[in-house]
């Protein structure tokens, strides 16, 4: 057995692992903003000038939809009127949360699992 089959078996039972867990590695490439900035309470920047990420999408105008991803997501905020920089259209709700909170990798994880989440972007406030 050559010395790369272990890393080879090992990758293998990796890659099968996520598929059977149900991740969605695809669905992750919704979020335009690096997540390798976060450290493990959702924080970025220097030791001392810390700060969250805020982040939008865009959901459809239907209070189904709005009780979905707040159940996921328990610092979201939805607006029915503004379109946000993400510039929802009519007929969409602008949905705005933040990655200082519990397992927020998880929340976007399973955000970006909902088929009608096309994208979640940074959120920028002037």
């Amino acid at each position: 057995m050559s010395s790369k089959a272990p890393a080879l078996l090992l990758l293998a039972l990796l890659v099968s692992g996520c598929s059977t867990l149900g991740w969605k590695v695809g669905d992750m490439a919704k979020i335009q903003f690096d997540l390798n900035e976060l450290n493990k309470e959702g924080l970025r920047g220097t030791e001392d000038s810390l700060t969250a990420v805020s982040y939008e999408f865009c959901i459809p105008d239907d209070i189904e939809y709005v009780d979905q991803v707040m159940a996921i997501d328990p610092t979201l905020v939805v607006y029915r009127v503004s379109p946000g920089k993400i510039q929802c259209r009519s007929g969409e709700y602008l949905a705005v949360g933040d990655t200082h909170q519990q397992d927020y990798y998880e929340v976007l994880r399973k955000l970006t699992e909902l088929e009608y989440v096309k994208r979640i972007q940074e959120a920028t406030f002037e």
